[in-house]
């Protein structure tokens, strides 16, 4: 009897043991992210549940609008500058972006900010500038924060 069809079939044998191995792994690998990404997943939403702001006045200087926002949740505001801004004029909503300068926004101030300095912490008031370009008369803002949750109010 030849030795051939012995070790082709010992081959086979091996390159199927090594092919279920590999899609085991892969299978365990897919599970193992999938897994991580529902638990980082429910984990924002519940950093999104905490979250609530509240804007508690408006001003108008021409040519800027100032804006106090309260953060009235759980959950403090860490990134500033990822606050999306947006204001509404002649029925046309307009993203302002943060910087200085026209067509703008700007943090004035935090108060009181003696916990987290420059975090809007529970309890805090953020105030804020938006600058906008002169003859534009603003009727609407709404403040978004970094996590989704927004407030906005006719000026």
């Amino acid at each position: 009897m030849s030795a051939g069809p012995l070790v082709a079939s010992g081959v086979g044998i091996l390159l199927l043991v090594v092919t279920a191995y590999v899609l085991i792994g892969g299978t365990l690998a897919t599970t193992e992210v999938m897994v991580e990404a529902q638990g980082n997943l429910a984990t924002y939403q519940e950093a999104r549940m905490r979250t609530a702001i509240a804007i508690q006045n408006t001003t108008i200087a021409d040519p800027t609008l100032y804006v106090e926002v309260k953060n009235t949740g759980s959950e403090p505001v860490v990134e500033i500058s990822s606050i999306d801004v947006y204001l509404q004029s002649e029925g046309v909503p307009v993203y302002i972006p943060y910087q200085d300068g026209v067509n703008h926004w700007d943090r004035v101030s935090i108060t009181p900010d003696e916990v987290h300095p420059g975090e809007l912490d529970p309890g805090e008031t953020l105030n804020l500038s938006v600058t906008y370009t002169e003859g534009v008369n603003p009727t609407w803002v709404q403040i978004v924060t970094p996590n989704g949750v927004s407030s906005s109010v006719y000026v």
